[in-house]
């Protein structure tokens, strides 16, 4: 599949509610057969102005123009019209996981009310479209409720490439994903990307950012800061940018003395996600728990905190043995 690259421009965008500015005057341009990365600390107007972009926010000035058309966008539907589609990362509210994959992926063709329906074609399209984005291997007659995270991403885009997106918005698409997941959804926008599609790419994880990005645009404070070409900046600038100050003046790091053991776990073990770990907290640290999507982050938590039971392994908290009684 290939499109006539376009050109989506955000001129003057303004937002605010009760008591709160979330956007002042703000530019912003995406082209087709690139993709941008829309950056800024927590609570910088990205999501507002990707709301106001796909029909979710109205805002109170400012326009939308592509190819220097001026678009009117009362509701995400004006915007799907318009060839602009958000991929969320809250994958399950966007999808209907009773029906099939076929079916998501062409749900405009089952709610445009054509009377009967030609399953057989439908499937086939739907196919045709998870082929263009060089994905074989899902079954389209699949509920899409039985899918895995990654792959319900991959319907949305297919769907999105259905209903003829010229731009879509990946808000957060990596947060959820494991690092082979990561990778196949990157080969994919830089397929869309050779096809024209104009991507929107908004992210925290700025080493991803500068290895897919072709520009980078920074929000803080409900403006933006700057817009740059992804080889002409790096991390330091861009992180500099969206908190206004060096990294190191917004979050000094305290130097304190560190202590004796505060809590201590040795063995923990619950299923086949916590096997025999082994973890130390002193008095004045910060302990870091890291890991890819699935590793037991969240499942050790849980056992820390004792909302699940241990299967074995101990904890002790002021050097006593700790028990906790999961609800």
């Amino acid at each position: 599949m290939t499109i006539s690259a376009a050109r989506l421009e955000m001129k003057g965008i303004s937002k605010s509610f009760p008591g709160v500015r979330a956007l002042h005057q703000v530019d912003f341009e995406v082209r087709g057969g690139e993709i941008h990365a829309l950056l800024g600390a927590n609570g910088a107007g990205k999501s507002t102005l990707m709301k106001v972009l796909s029909g979710a926010y109205r805002p109170d000035e400012g326009s939308i123009l592509i190819d220097g058309a001026a678009l009117s966008i009362g509701g995400p539907l004006d915007a799907i019209r318009s060839g602009i589609q958000c991929v969320y990362q809250e994958v399950d509210t966007a999808l209907v996981p009773r029906l099939t994959v076929a079916e998501n992926i062409m749900l405009d063709r089952l709610t445009a009310g054509r009377g009967w329906i030609d399953w057989s074609n439908l499937q086939q399209e739907a196919s045709r479209v998870l082929t263009d984005i060089g994905l074989t291997g899902l079954d389209v007659r699949q509920q899409a409720g039985e899918l895995s995270i990654a792959q319900k991403q991959l319907v949305l885009i297919g769907r999105a490439l259905a209903q003829k997106a010229k731009f879509i918005i990946f808000d957060e698409p990596t947060a959820p994903l494991s690092g082979e997941e990561a990778e196949q959804l990157f080969r994919i926008m830089n397929r869309l990307k050779a096809d024209g599609v104009g991507c929107i790419f908004i992210s925290h994880r700025l080493g991803e950012v500068f290895r897919i990005s072709d520009r980078v645009t920074v929000m803080r404070d409900g403006q933006r800061i700057s817009t740059k070409t992804a080889a002409s900046t790096d991390a330091q600038a861009v992180v500099e940018e969206m908190l206004g100050k060096p990294f190191e003046e917004e979050f000094p790091k305290a130097e304190v003395a560190i202590g004796e053991p505060l809590l201590e776990a040795r063995g923990l073990t619950s299923g086949t996600k916590v096997r025999g770990v082994d973890l130390t907290v002193r008095r004045g640290e910060i302990v870091g728990v890291v890991g890819l999507v699935g590793a037991g982050k969240t499942e050790l938590s849980r056992l820390l905190f004792g909302a699940d039971p241990l299967d074995a392994g101990e904890l002790r908290l002021h050097g006593r043995g700790l028990k906790l009684r999961a609800p």
